[in-house]
């Protein structure tokens, strides 16, 4: 069975020079070229990337990012997918999940792309700003009962002691301060959208018309979808979970454990952070796990993988 699994981050360690961290060669700048001539980010997006050090501060913002990560993750993986073996699957994290199924051959880029901009629009009309907070060592089932007495919902369950809380930003420090009291660590993260809870009901179905119009390809890998961990191989699977992403808890818990059932221990992480391959090898020692951020070149992101698969698959 290949070992080889392919994941792909969300929001969060995004920064203005994003662009400048991976070694593109002409094949990522071309994609980049015929997405913008597609015209499928927006005027002040496209703006931005043509001299982000102008303000550099609007990648963080939800029109900003979002569609900004999905275009530098399909154009990463355009450098990368024939040269690295075909992963058994691709899961991905929050937004990483739109990329994913790009990655998986199922949606063009230029519409990942412009999804996440659909994505990013619908989740900043949903609601009043939000926040979100990572919670470790406590129980899950303690933190949601926390989260339950504040205003506040379960977002993404990453294992049994970590998960992160979302709320409406005016609920946020009360959250945080009862939370620090029996958590062993709480930390208010830099996002504007209470992303997978309630609050962004409203932003589901203006994804999910966008996604309906879109053309779906054959999948070359299948997806594991954020909410569940069900194989995804199909346009109608894609329709029903991927939309539930924006409003439902993310299982992460359950998606690692899935490729774990599935004998999966090489792990590359897709994006801007190396959170992913952490988690991955927690408490694990029988994977291997990198982020393309600790690579200087693509060569290098190959020979790993390649070694790593011969390491684990002789193992």
């Amino acid at each position: 069975m290949n070992p080889f699994a392919l994941l792909c981050s969300g929001q969060g360690a995004e920064s203005p020079d994003l662009f400048e961290r991976f070694p593109f060669t002409k094949t990522g700048i071309d994609l980049k070229h015929q997405i913008l001539e597609s015209g499928r980010l927006a005027p002040d997006v496209a703006g931005w990337l043509a001299n982000p050090k102008a303000q550099p501060n609007l990648i963080y913002e939800n029109h900003y990012s979002q569609p900004l990560l999905c275009l530098f993750q399909m154009m990463v993986w355009a450098e990368l997918s024939d040269l690295l073996p075909p992963p058994q699957f691709v899961a991905g994290y929050s937004l990483g999940e739109l990329s994913a199924y790009g990655c998986a051959g199922a949606l063009a880029p230029k519409d990942i792309v412009g999804l996440a901009s659909v994505r990013a629009k619908a989740m900043d009309a949903a609601a009043p700003a939000g926040r979100l907070l990572a919670i470790t060592g406590i129980p899950v089932e303690r933190a949601a009962m926390i989260a339950d007495q504040h205003g506040g919902y379960v977002a993404i369950i990453a294992s049994d002691d970590h998960c992160i809380l979302g709320c409406l930003a005016e609920k946020a420090d009360e959250l945080a301060s009862v939370a620090r009291m029996v958590a062993r660590n709480v930390v208010l993260l830099q996002v504007t959208v209470a992303g997978h809870t309630p609050l962004l009901d409203s932003a589901v179905e203006p994804f999910q018309q966008a996604l309906v119009a879109c053309d779906c390809q054959p999948f070359k890998i299948p997806v594991l979808a954020g909410v569940n961990a069900c194989k995804i191989l199909s346009k109608e699977q894609m329709g029903k979970w991927l939309p539930e992403n924006i409003h439902h808890t993310l299982r992460w818990d359950l998606v690692l454990s899935r490729l774990t059932e599935s004998d999966c221990s090489v792990f590359l992480e897709l994006g801007a952070g190396s959170q992913l391959a952490h988690m991955a090898l927690a408490g694990n020692s029988s994977r291997e796990a990198r982020a393309i951020s600790e690579f200087r070149s693509i060569d290098g992101i190959v020979a790993w993988v390649e070694k790593a698969v011969e390491r684990m698959s002789s193992s």
